[in-house]
């Protein structure tokens, strides 16, 4: 009977709304630091940080990233502001695309900003 309970809990922990802050426009402005040209092979460094409507600095919201590099296109990863993220490149020569996803005003999850960069 306990390890039942304990699945049950855990099923709920899973499906219950998290407490955690999105990534959200236009309630939030996003920015993306990022390197403009990257050697094939090499890692491609960034960080998307996130202000409120008063200008104040938000730490640790949530958003997801995917890049399509030339020819190959991306998985989504999980990330939080303010915290740099490092990726091989992947792919041939060409121009890459950072997409930043995020929630819009009407709570649809998609692109809030992206970020072109060249892959050499």
């Amino acid at each position: 009977m306990k390890l039942r309970n304990l699945i049950a809990c855990a099923a709920l922990a899973l499906l219950a709304p998290s407490c955690k802050t999105w990534v959200k426009v236009p309630e939030h402005s996003v920015t993306v630091v990022a390197d403009s040209e990257v050697k094939r092979g090499a890692e491609f460094s960034f960080c998307v940080t996130l202000k409120d409507a008063q200008g104040q600095q938000v730490y640790a919201a949530a958003y997801e990233y995917k890049i399509n590099w030339v020819g190959l296109d991306g998985m989504s990863h999980k990330a939080k502001t303010g915290i740099y993220e490092k990726i091989r490149t992947k792919g041939a020569a060409g121009t890459a695309t950072l997409h930043v996803l995020g929630y819009d005003a009407q709570g649809n999850f998609g692109e809030v900003a992206k970020h072109t960069f060249q892959v050499q």
